[in-house]
């Protein structure tokens, strides 16, 4: 019998290795690409408005805005990321006027205004602000020349309140002021005013005057029959002890009513 043959691997092992190495392999895996970067968002229109409204302002002062955009402006630093307009257009809506907003209450700004907490303390803290510094100009020792001279003032400092105040200004000898005294404060249409208390007050100041004054939160200018009575009890107190009551005001935020031009005061 004749030997078998050999295998060809076994032939040639040289060449079988040579063939096995140039053989193809397998791509690696292509490494994932990075997503192209996103392109940036347009800014919010009112950023371009507030822009342009700071700029107004600095080229014509407040006569350059209009009321409520005054208002959206001083929001924007408290409310920095959205579009104030409809909170300013609100406030006013609601409070009518300038004055009445920077008179309100924390509660009325964010409950009616609609403000979140940090601008109805912004504009609070303005409010106070703008009373103090008008109440600069009515410091100890200035001098009064009548009850006009006083009604700016008070109409500043009560004329808005939301409740009824009943307020004092003692003067010395020369009508030169010693004190201003918000005494009471009451709801929107009575406030408990006790004379005792006013002349107390006077005589710890050693006043030798006296100009009262309360607001009417409705808006009336009229005096009615309790204020009349309240006056005459204070006035007869009064002289009594020496003290004259040089006039009763009753303001509201835009005029005010004088009982000694009525002749309420005999």
């Amino acid at each position: 019998m004749a030997p078998a043959a050999p295998s060809a691997t076994l032939e040639n092992p040289q060449e079988s290795l040579l063939s096995l190495l140039a053989s193809p392999r397998p791509a690696p895996p292509k490494a994932p690409q990075a997503p192209a970067p996103a392109e940036d968002p347009a800014p919010p229109d009112y950023l371009g408005h507030r822009k342009r409204l700071k700029e107004r302002f600095v080229e014509s002062g407040v006569n350059g805005l209009r009321d409520y955009e005054l208002v959206e402006l001083l929001l924007s630093y408290s409310i920095p990321h959205r579009d104030t307009k409809p909170y300013a257009k609100r406030l006013l809506a609601v409070f009518k006027n300038l004055r009445s907003v920077l008179e309100a209450d924390l509660t009325s700004l964010e409950k009616l205004g609609g403000l979140p907490a940090q601008s109805a303390l912004h504009f609070k803290a303005m409010g106070d602000l703008f009373k103090l510094a008008s109440r600069e100009k009515f410091k100890r020792g200035r001098p009064l020349s009548g009850p006009g001279d006083a009604a700016d003032f008070l109409r500043e400092q009560i004329g808005s309140k939301p409740r009824e105040v009943f307020a004092v200004l003692y003067v010395d000898h020369r009508n030169h002021l010693i004190s201003f005294e918000a005494l009471q404060e009451g709801t929107v249409d009575h406030t408990a005013v006790y004379p005792r208390e006013i002349l107390r007050k006077a005589l710890d100041l050693n006043a030798s005057g006296l100009l009262l004054a309360h607001n009417h939160p409705g808006g009336s200018l009229e005096a009615s029959e309790g204020d009349r009575q309240l006056t005459r009890q204070i006035v007869t107190a009064a002289r009594a002890m020496g003290i004259t009551v040089h006039d009763h005001l009753i303001v509201t935020a835009e005029s005010h009513f004088s009982f000694r031009q009525a002749g309420l005061l005999a």
